[in-house]
């Protein structure tokens, strides 16, 4: 990877700066091989905007763990060098954003010129400590908080429990369902082509014993008027409340509008795109998906006229919904704004 050889040399130049020669954490680029190809069964810990930003924990505590030197400024920078290289792995993902965000904001207040290597690398290890077990925690509250509101549609509906859509796979949906999984009926889940992760949420939801109807995409034009509620994931949200999500999810929020159908976007607060209160725009991940779309069941040769420029391919892995088209985000503070609900959970550092 490009991005990989700039790393490297990055590293020598901020080595020769302090003339320290530390070896290079080859260690780093494995684990953003993982998170780059992490549909990969053996990468699917890393797999989401959750597991992008435990690699990177997993990255920066193993250099804590391991670096020879014992220059607090030249440390922070080396930490700064490694998250810098992780982030570009997988430009929309807003977790490993805000979390580098909260433990660089918080070495940074510890003027790493007069703190000591020691107590650097302490808080370093504290913080990110912190946030592993806060995704988790953030997780279960976020399912609480949607459980009530599933709870209250049923008693709306008059019914002991209903339909509810979802799109691709999310974890923080996946935890609402199944923590009010007495109150559903049905989960109407699409498969999520071109890389088909809606059958790990298909799998996940069934072996918790919810019933499951698994379709395509293109089958929502009619399951649609069956749900009573949609349930959606966030890979991002903007300062102006716009949601980024996987390609598909404004086509189904669009359609649910049309009959006054609720629409939830689950997500935490470190799903918020921080930048874009300055005019900063959310970066969309492209990805070369032209096998994958060529591919048919007809045994029909299609890359020759590729080729021969008869034929292109495109494929956005995320797309956007506005705010007049959901009712509202669900983050671990509730149904606040994601903006106001950011600057609530997170004010110590800000």
């Amino acid at each position: 990877m490009k991005i990989t050889e700039e790393f490297k040399v990055l590293w020598k130049k901020n080595n020769s700066k302090h003339g320290i020669d530390e070896k290079f954490p080859t260690f780093v680029v494995d684990v953003a091989n993982q998170i780059k190809h992490f549909m990969k069964p053996e990468n699917r810990k890393y797999q989401g905007a959750v597991g992008n930003s435990r690699g990177m924990i997993d990255a920066v505590e193993q250099y804590c763990k391991t670096a020879s030197i014992n220059n607090s400024v030249k440390f922070f920078e080396n930490v700064r060098l490694i998250f810098d290289y992780l982030l570009k792995v997988r430009l929309t993902s807003q977790v490993p954003l805000n979390t580098i965000f909260f433990i660089m904001r918080k070495l940074k207040n510890m003027d790493p010129e007069t703190t000591s290597m020691g107590d650097l690398q302490q808080a370093l290890l504290l913080e990110c400590d912190f946030h592993r077990k806060n995704y988790k925690l953030v997780r279960k509250q976020i399912a609480n908080n949607m459980a009530s509101r599933i709870i209250d549609r049923c008693e709306e509906y008059d019914q002991d429990s209903i339909i509810i859509g979802t799109h691709c796979h999310s974890g923080a949906v996946i935890g609402a369902l199944v923590k009010s999984k007495e109150y559903i009926k049905e989960v109407v889940v699409t498969k999520t082509e071109p890389e088909q992760q809606g059958v790990l949420t298909a799998k996940e939801l069934a072996d918790e014993g919810i019933k499951v109807k698994f379709i395509t995409l293109a089958q929502y034009g009619v399951e649609f008027r069956r749900v009573n509620m949609f349930c959606f994931g966030i890979d991002a949200v903007s300062v102006e409340g716009i949601v980024l999500n996987k390609s598909g999810t404004r086509m189904i929020a669009t359609l649910a509008h049309t009959k006054e159908l609720p629409v939830y976007f689950l997500g935490s607060t470190y799903k918020y795109a921080r930048n874009t209160l300055f005019g900063g725009l959310i970066r969309v991940e492209r990805r070369d998906v032209t096998n994958h779309m060529l591919f048919n069941h007809l045994g029909v040769d299609l890359h020759k006229y590729v080729l021969e420029n008869k034929i292109s391919t495109r494929f956005f892995a995320f797309d956007t919904t506005k705010p007049e088209f959901y009712n509202s985000t669900v983050s671990e503070v509730g149904f606040l704004p994601m903006r106001e609900a950011f600057h609530e959970a997170w004010k110590p550092y800000l």
